[in-house]
């Protein structure tokens, strides 16, 4: 119960905060500006960008499929894809949450050990980081200049890294690491002499044989195909809302990478979305990078994040209560199932 507490204040925590800083930014946003932007939106391009980010889903479904049926299994590419839906659906409302409900919904759907795939889970992430990591590399180097730039204005965020560089902060971070380190150490010591112990060692021999999924795979190629068209899909799905902005219609497929990447960075933080720091960084980008008006860019920072969102709320929520639907309440929980 107290886990059940700390999380639910946690998550709401980080809520707050997100909701606070877009409170900051849109408080003092002209409202009569953004009833004309949205009167004047090219809603067309706002449906194919959305339809776009579907496009990426498909593309993970098959991908993940490919990682999964090396170990025996063979998943219904129905059942992939949902999984997926209700991923993006449960991390607008708990962070990192996502992954284990998809792996749960297909362990209980198609009969899959959890463990299992959450391994495969594994693989797609450090192919996403190690593609995200390429991209950046691309990007920073296609707009170097404009890149330093930016930091240069945020004389705040210089501010705060000087001082964990040279302050008490570091000091007080390798401390924290070494009791860490220490009190890991000798309470594993006490975990292994329990029976609990047999169950993490099961689990992770199918978390293992979950990662090893990718020296068996067939076709790696098309594995990495799909992972470059779904960065590709992404990136389209932003820039498309730069073309359905009049003020942001001149910019090109090259800027929209720029903005896609730091919107991506802001997406690190632990909040439900992205609500709040997303909006900060791609609004930034575009004022600072290629002179937007501030509201300009507050109003497609919005635009941009309320219509892919609303729509993975939406068919997110319908794939969950299909799969209640055809397999039963009792069946599909968002907790990871026991046994497995």
């Amino acid at each position: 119960m107290k886990k059940i507490v700390f999380n639910t204040f946690k998550y709401l925590l980080f809520f707050a905060i997100g909701v606070l800083i877009f409170w900051a930014l849109y408080r003092e946003l002209e409202w009569e500006n953004l009833k004309a932007a949205l009167r004047h939106l090219n809603y067309f391009l706002i449906f194919l960008s959305v339809t776009f980010s579907v496009l990426a889903h498909v593309s993970r479904a098959f991908r993940w499929n490919m990682l999964i049926r090396p170990m025996g299994y063979k998943p219904r590419t129905w059942n992939t894809f949902l999984s997926i839906l209700v991923l993006y659906f449960v991390n607008l409302i708990v962070p990192r949450a996502g992954e284990v409900a998809r792996c749960t919904v297909l362990s209980q759907t198609d009969r899959i050990p959890f463990a299992k795939l959450l391994g495969t889970v594994i693989v797609e992430r450090v192919a996403d980081f190690l593609m995200l990591i390429l991209l950046s590399i691309i990007i920073f180097a296609m707009n170097f200049s404009v890149v330093v730039d930016f930091f240069n204005e945020q004389l705040d965020v210089q501010a705060k890294i000087n001082a964990l560089l040279h302050g008490k902060l570091l000091v007080m971070a390798v401390i924290f690491l070494l009791v860490l380190i220490v009190g890991s150490y000798f309470g594993l010591k006490r975990i292994k002499k329990t029976s609990f112990w047999g169950k993490i060692i099961h689990l992770k021999d199918q978390f293992v044989e979950g990662i090893k999924t990718i020296a068996h795979m067939k076709h790696k190629w098309l594995f990495i195909l799909h992972t470059c068209t779904i960065f590709f899909l992404w990136l389209i799905m932003l820039y498309v809302v730069f073309l359905a902005f009049k003020p942001t219609s001149h910019l090109t497929l090259r800027d929209g990478m720029l903005v896609f990447l730091m919107g991506g960075l802001a997406m690190l933080a632990p909040v439900q979305g992205g609500i709040g720091p997303w909006h900060f960084m791609v609004y930034k980008s575009l004022e600072v990078f290629f002179h937007i008006a501030e509201d300009d860019g507050k109003i497609f920072a919005a635009v941009a994040h309320t219509s892919t969102n609303l729509i993975y709320l939406m068919i997110g929520g319908l794939a969950l209560a299909y799969l209640i639907f055809k397999y039963g309440k009792n069946k599909i929980r968002l907790t990871q199932p026991t046994g497995q």
